[in-house]
Order: C-alpha cells, then structure tokens, then sequence
C-alpha cells in the first residue's frame, strides 16, 4: 500500500494511454507525468484564451514553469521520504501531482517534515530567482523575463496556497500529522471551516471560479470524511 502526498490535486484525469504519459527518473526517483497535467497547466495559465502567437508562447511558458516547480516541490517530498530510508516515485497529474511511500513507515514527526520539504524548496525556488534576477545579464525582450515571472509566481503562490491547513493539501498533512489519529476528525473540521473561508475570501476578493472550485470540492472531502469519523 502507499501513501500519496498531494499537491493540491483537485481530481485525477480519466483513465490515459501509455503513449500520453511521459517517463523518467531524476536523481534516481521515477517520474510519471500524466497528459492531464499538462492540460490543466495550459489551462490555469490561459490557453482558452490565448488568440495570437504571443498569447500562445506565453502559455508555453507558463506551462513549463509550472512543470518545472511543481517537480522540484515533489522532488522536495520525494527526497526527504529517501531521507527516512523509503522508497518513493513522483506522479504529476491534472492541477499537481504527488509522492508516493511505503504506507505506515513514517512517524509522525517525519510526516510533518515530507510533507513540509515540498513547499519550502518550492518558496526556495522563488525567492532564489527573485535574488538573482537583478544579477543576470538579461537581454532585453528575452524570453527568460516572462518565464522568471511566471516561475516566481508558481512557486511562491503556489507554495503558500499548499500550507493552507486544509487537508489533504500539504498544509493540511501537516495539521494531520500535529493531531495525530486520535484527532483526526479535529483536522477534518479545521480543513473544512478554512476551505469555506478561503472560497468565499478568494472570490470576493479575486473572483477566481477555480479557487472557488478547488476550496469547494476540499470543504466536502474534509466535511465528509469528518462525518465518516464522528458517527
């Protein structure tokens, strides 16, 4: 049985065709990359709406910084979870991805830090380029200009929009692992209350549907699973 670490996945895309999933191994971890993923991903960073060429390669950008963070926050889990003597294998999949372990081999502590590593890499990775950017000799109209920002923007939203306590994004193993089973139904509850606060805050504020959406399916999953618990 393993364990899988989310990154905020909202649902896993039908079933695909081995031609449509990418293979590979990064410092010795398989890597699986699903072909909803890069859907999702063209998707978020506005390809429905793209009408010109430009439009087109700034989603190509979007896309492979997306790719890019989003692989270096599971590597982040995935090679903490080696760090405890674990085997592991990185998916990502339609809006995120996860890493997968041994079910039942970790403690507590260590489940707070696997599910920790991946977003603080994640935050590290951006706020890295934010240092260098001015340090770099940048041609003018490069392509690296909007790459940076999307990368920086992927990997600092992203990483804090993860350590919400809403279960089952990172934030919320976190609180899972604080609690401990005997209060899981406690991180349900938190996971429930914050999605609904983060939905409503996030549209008024934003008027994102997809945050609505994410924050919505999250405040079910933790609504019914703390139901399931308290009967």
């Amino acid at each position: 049985m393993l364990t899988r670490l989310p990154c905020a996945v909202l649902w896993k895309g039908a079933a695909i065709t081995n031609k449509a999933v990418i293979r590979f191994s990064i410092l010795g971890i398989p890597v699986c990359v699903e072909a909803w993923f890069w859907v999702s991903l063209a998707f978020i960073g506005g390809g429905l709406s793209a009408s010109s060429s430009a439009d087109v390669i700034n989603v190509l950008l979007f896309v492979f910084a997306g790719f890019l963070s989003i692989l270096i926050h599971e590597l982040g889990h995935a090679l903490t979870i080696r760090i405890y003597g674990l085997p592991s294998s990185i998916t990502l999949q339609a809006f995120g991805g996860f890493a997968s372990h041994p079910a039942g081999r970790l403690n507590r502590t260590q489940s707070f830090y696997v599910s920790a590593a991946g977003p603080i890499v994640q935050f590290a990775l951006g706020l890295c380029i934010i240092v260098l950017s001015p340090y770099l000799a940048i041609p003018e109209g490069s392509l690296f200009v909007p790459f940076s920002r999307y990368l920086v923007w992927v990997s600092v939203v992203w990483a804090i929009f993860n350590c919400l306590p809403v279960y089952p994004m990172d934030g919320g193993q976190m609180l899972a692992a604080l609690m401990g089973k005997k209060r899981q139904h406690y991180t349900h509850l938190i996971g429930f209350f914050f999605a609904v606060v983060f939905a409503l805050v996030g549209y008024s504020l934003f008027g994102s549907i997809l945050l609505l959406v994410f924050m919505a399916f999250f405040a079910w999953q933790n609504w019914q699973a703390f139901r399931a618990i308290t009967r």
